[in-house]
């Protein structure tokens, strides 16, 4: 009997974790993007495996280069306009990304009022619209994008997690996520059972 006890007790304290885990994730990303904010969006020239991974390198160097100046912005004009002074510098480090990996594409680098599909960032859903970006655009600029926030600085809170997806690609990808959970877990819950009863 005092198994049994131990069992409800620790699957009491399982779900509980996870409860207050999953508000304390909803609370930072409901914050995450204030309404007032720049992004930065880099559409690849295509889908292909090739054109996705130059989108990843042409990231990181602008990433890399704002890092160094995106602190100089305390509030949305003076972020504007710190943005705007840079703009040719950013130009200049995507086009040589570009040739450095080999690459003939085009690009463009402009600060603008940009088309949004509906996003996830983090556990957030954000309409789509027209927001406030630096719109990067590789060659024919068919491919997946990457976004984050450059004003204020988020886009090195997590960088990972910024490449997007439609609201329905990104749900499904949830539930293929929360598929593999819950078998996890059924695992789990098997090896605590047997290890009481065994």
């Amino acid at each position: 009997m005092k198994k049994y006890y131990l069992l409800f007790f620790t699957l009491f304290l399982l779900l509980m974790s996870w409860e207050s885990q999953k508000e304390a994730l909803a609370v930072f990303t409901s914050s995450l993007v204030p309404e007032q904010s720049i992004r930065l969006r880099i559409l690849a020239n295509s889908d292909s495996p090739e054109d996705q991974q130059l989108k990843r390198q042409v990231r990181d160097r602008v990433i890399e280069s704002v890092q160094g100046w995106a602190g100089e912005a305390e509030s949305l004009n003076t972020a504007r306009a710190v943005i705007s002074n840079h703009l040719p510098e950013l130009q200049q480090l995507v086009q040589e990304t570009i040739k450095e990996k080999g690459y003939t594409y085009a690009s463009r680098v402009e600060l603008a009022q940009t088309d949004f599909p509906t996003k996830m960032y983090g556990t957030q859903v954000f309409p789509a619209g027209q927001y406030e970006a630096v719109r990067i655009t590789i060659g024919n600029a068919e491919g997946k994008n990457w976004w984050c926030v450059l004003f204020p600085p988020l886009c090195f809170v997590d960088i990972a997690s910024g490449d997007t997806a439609t609201h329905d690609e990104q749900e499904n990808t949830n539930q293929k996520s929360k598929d593999n959970n819950e078998i996890q877990v059924r695992f789990f819950l098997v090896e605590l059972f047997h290890k009481l009863f065994t």
